[in-house]
């Protein structure tokens, strides 16, 4: 049994953990407020724009834009989101294991945002194309640098196909990581993220769901200026911005909510460990003291 010296020791150090990771755990509850209310802000603007593409697509002519159109490369691109630091729970890794039992080609190239996503990749020995900067501050600039990245090399026929591997933010206690296809784009994805969003109740909140509710009965001529190409290249480039500046805020709402439950769990287990600690150091305590009085008992037993 250890001594009360390194028991007094362990339980301080076990309490300046605990101050620690309660204060991490505040800067984390700061920083997922803005987050969380950033990312829920931004689901409105997305869903209309899903929707408005949607209803365009079939009114123009589809071969017209190379973004609709598949071409005969079979290389894939992946724009991987993690994070910076680590003690956010099992976030980077459950994104690592999806991209791991995933289908992807061997060849994959990758366009990393984070540390923890480039670390990935280089230790995989992966195709690492391009890596970017995980900003405290989301910004719609590098969203749009990434599309231009990726549309570029989609062009170029450099990949086939792009896809988006992101943590979902779901709620404090969930995420979930999504593999979400960018290009080419398809109305059946338009169409399919739509419902998906309706039958969310996480994604909306109720007052913007009452007002986006869209009468797809509704008919009408639509009137395109300039004119329909000009619109139909702005709108998909703009789709595919939107669509990874939207990721980009759901990743950073999920990874301070990660880290504030991490850290709030590793407080209550610090302030358990100090529980059981002071049981222990008093028992031991106790038990020395018991000791000493037989001790001095017989001893003066001994001189009568």
């Amino acid at each position: 049994m250890a001594n009360t010296r390194e028991l007094r020791r362990r339980i301080k150090s076990v309490k300046n953990t605990a101050q620690i990771t309660r204060a991490m755990q505040m800067v984390a509850a700061t920083k997922m407020r803005r987050a969380q209310s950033q990312a829920l802000n931004g689901r409105p603007y997305n869903f209309n724009l899903n929707y408005a593409l949607r209803k365009l697509l079939p009114l123009v002519d589809i071969g017209s834009h190379p973004l609709l159109l598949g071409n005969d490369c079979k290389t894939y691109g992946v724009i991987l989101l993690s994070t910076d630091k680590s003690l956010c729970g099992a976030l980077n890794t459950n994104i690592f294991r999806m991209l791991t039992t995933s289908v992807l080609p061997s060849d994959t190239y990758f366009y990393t945002v984070g540390k923890k996503g480039r670390q990935f990749i280089a230790k995989t020995g992966k195709n690492l194309v391009a890596d970017f900067e995980n900003l405290d501050v989301v910004t719609f600039r590098q969203a749009a640098q990434l599309a231009k990245l990726v549309i570029s090399a989609y062009l170029n026929k450099e990949i086939g196909e792009a896809y988006l591997a992101y943590p979902n933010f779901i709620s404090t206690l969930r995420q979930e990581p999504r593999l979400v296809k960018l290009l080419p784009v398809s109305i059946s994805d338009i169409e399919y993220r739509i419902s998906e969003d309706k039958n969310d109740k996480q994604s909306l909140r109720s007052n913007d769901l009452k007002r986006l509710t869209i009468n797809d009965k509704q008919t009408g001529e639509f009137l395109f200026e300039p004119d329909s190409s000009t619109l139909l290249d702005f709108t998909l480039n703009h789709f595919i911005q939107i669509k990874i500046y939207q990721s980009l805020l759901e990743t950073k709402a999920a990874e301070h909510s990660a880290r504030m439950v991490a850290m709030q769990n590793a407080t209550d287990n610090a302030l358990e460990l100090v529980d059981d600690l002071s049981l222990t150091y008093n028992q031991t305590r106790q038990s020395a003291i018991t000791t000493e009085i037989l001790d001095i008992t017989t001893a003066q037993l001994a001189l009568e």
